[in-house]
């Protein structure tokens, strides 16, 4: 699989795991009787976010995978330490701005917090995925045999 395919193979497993994030967000709050624009823009905010660092992630990934050994080891650090440094203003900027200490409460904390989690989900999620379809396809071939 070449670079951009596996690039926008996992960005789409990530993407879809916000798209599902977004609206079981803005529903649990609405159960809850909490829901307000706090909400959905701190799931919006915390999404862009995670999505942004892991393309970041799969793009370095991806060109690492040609260079060689000890290069492709001094851009996968290198790009580690901008996205931890993007991830920690961007959250950062974001809970500052559900706090009483900012000049305007744009978001609400806990979906920006609780949005770190879902890529994670959805990789794991995919990989079940998979090794269910990888196992389905194999029991099919052993039994048109």
């Amino acid at each position: 699989m070449n670079g951009n395919k596996a690039v926008k193979e996992f960005m789409l497993v990530i993407a879809l795991g916000f798209a599902a994030y977004i609206p079981l967000v803005c529903v649990c709050y609405l159960i809850a009787r909490r829901l307000s624009l706090p909400v959905f823009l701190g799931a919006v905010w915390g999404s862009a976010v995670m999505l942004l660092y892991y393309f970041l992630f799969a793009r370095a990934t991806a060109k690492a995978a040609s260079d060689e050994p000890e290069a492709a080891k001094k851009r996968i650090h290198a790009s580690y330490s901008q996205r931890m440094l993007m991830i920690v203003v961007l959250i950062g900027a974001g809970v500052f701005f559900s706090t009483d200490f900012a000049p305007v409460k744009i978001f609400e904390w806990l979906p920006i917090v609780i949005s770190m989690l879902i890529p994670r989900i959805s990789i794991a999620v995919w990989q079940i995925v998979n090794k269910k379809k990888e196992t389905g396809n194999g029991s099919e071939k052993e039994s048109d045999e």
